[in-house]
């Protein structure tokens, strides 16, 4: 009778194996629709780390304002349509304000930190946000 070993060269091939094809999960290139009523002006917090709220709904002609509480963050506009005002790529400490800042088309407006985030992803611990004009 013939006997196989187990052993732990197979074992962390397995293993390795189980785990091919896996990925980061929780971003997408799409931020998901608000619901409710659209707000004519809304104010977005440059927090550590991340824009609070990270999405809002806001009436065409409506105004939104960014203020800075943590330090190194950009707004950059991620995509079409490009959003009427950003900081670009340059970095801005608190105390700063970028707006307020008026959405007179409809439209999905985009953006994120250049620093800690990543165009044209929503989500997964990016720092990411969206402007829903409607």
């Amino acid at each position: 009778m013939r006997t196989t070993t187990f052993t732990p060269v197979a074992a962390s091939l397995l293993v390795l194996a189980a785990c091919g094809g896996s990925s980061v999960t929780g971003t997408s290139n799409t931020p998901p629709q608000p619901t409710g009523t659209p707000v004519m002006s809304a104010t977005v917090s440059v927090q550590n780390n991340f824009f609070d709220p990270a999405t809002v709904l806001l009436a065409s002609g409506g105004t939104i304002t960014w203020n800075w509480v943590g330090s190194g963050h950009s707004v950059t506009a991620s995509g079409s349509p490009a959003l009427p005002a950003s900081t670009g790529s340059l970095t801005k400490n608190a105390p700063f304000s970028l707006g307020p800042v008026v959405f007179a088309a409809a439209g999905t407006y985009q953006y994120y930190c250049t620093v800690h985030g990543v165009a044209g992803t929503y989500g997964g611990g990016n720092m990411t946000g969206a402007i829903f004009v409607r």
